[in-house]
């Protein structure tokens, strides 16, 4: 063979390997792919269906599983000023004793914020309402403070 055929053989192997780097995205940057981010296993309205469920059990006259709702260190604050579990045992049985029943609605959380209208009737009597007015913050899957706006 001569030079100019092993030449023309080599020029045409380079070429190929340099337009098969090119097609590879080795020598010419490739377009980036936007990351995807994880989605949260968590529900983000978690918080709000435990306050409804702690609502609901009270309702129900259940102070058991609606205690099971309260932190061991939980704050009430507002119309009440207390703290921890015994405290709030005693604050909602002495609530049921006295005949009173709390109904909820427009139930909204912010993470762990949520706020909500409610209405308290006394032995099926109305008493008071409040529009979005009362905040409960959860952490952990229990409500850890209350800041109780009604009797």
């Amino acid at each position: 063979m001569n030079i100019k055929a092993i030449s023309l053989i080599l020029a045409v192997l380079i070429l190929v390997q340099v337009l098969s780097a090119c097609n590879s995205g080795i020598l010419v940057p490739a377009t980036s792919t936007p990351t995807t981010m994880p989605t949260p296993t968590l529900d983000p309205l978690q918080a709000a269906k435990i306050v409804q469920a702690f609502w609901d059990a009270m309702e129900a006259g259940d102070v058991d599983t609606a205690m099971a709702y309260i932190g061991d260190e939980a704050i009430c604050a507002g119309r009440c000023y207390f703290t921890g579990k015994a405290a709030f045992h005693y604050y909602l049985v002495g609530y049921l004793k006295g005949g009173h029943v709390t109904q909820i609605s427009d139930v909204k959380n912010v993470g762990n914020i949520v706020t909500y209208s409610w209405e308290v009737y006394r032995r099926g009597n109305f008493l008071e309402r409040g529009d979005s007015n009362e905040i409960m913050h959860i952490e952990d899957g229990k409500i850890v403070y209350w800041e109780n706006q009604h009797h």
